[in-house]
């Protein structure tokens, strides 16, 4: 792996984490009606995409989403995070879909990662404890 794809995937971690941090931060914000252990999601934009030669690439209007649920004593019970972005039209398209699985920071269950031959990207990662 070399040091570009590292900081990629520190990156691409570190965004995790404060997805995760963010979703955190929402329980304490939950509304009055709702239990603070109720799941709260979150959304945005911008992630990394996953070229056919393995190399990631920043998608700025890939979209993502979160959701984290929490028992009532604040203790996390699962996390789920899905995103879908495309990659640069000068980045590697691989010629069938190629999935790929791997540990991954962040995501305690790893990542799964899919790319098509028209630059489709999404990835997704789970935890459930």
């Amino acid at each position: 792996m070399n040091n570009r794809t590292r900081l990629l995937r520190s990156i691409a971690g570190l965004s995790l984490v404060a997805a995760f941090a963010v979703g955190a931060s929402n329980t304490a914000l939950a509304k009055p009606d709702k239990p603070i252990n109720a799941a709260q999601a979150d959304s945005g934009t911008g992630c990394l995409v996953r070229d056919a030669d393995g190399d990631y690439h920043f998608d700025a209007d890939c979209k993502w989403h979160t959701v984290v649920k929490r028992d009532k004593d604040g203790n996390l019970q699962s996390f789920s995070y899905q995103d879908q972005g495309t990659l640069p039209d000068d980045a590697p398209h691989p010629s069938s879909a190629v999935k790929n699985s791997q540990d991954w920071p962040g995501c305690p269950d790893g990542i799964n990662e899919v790319t098509t031959p028209s630059g489709e990207y999404r990835s997704d990662c789970r935890y459930k404890n």
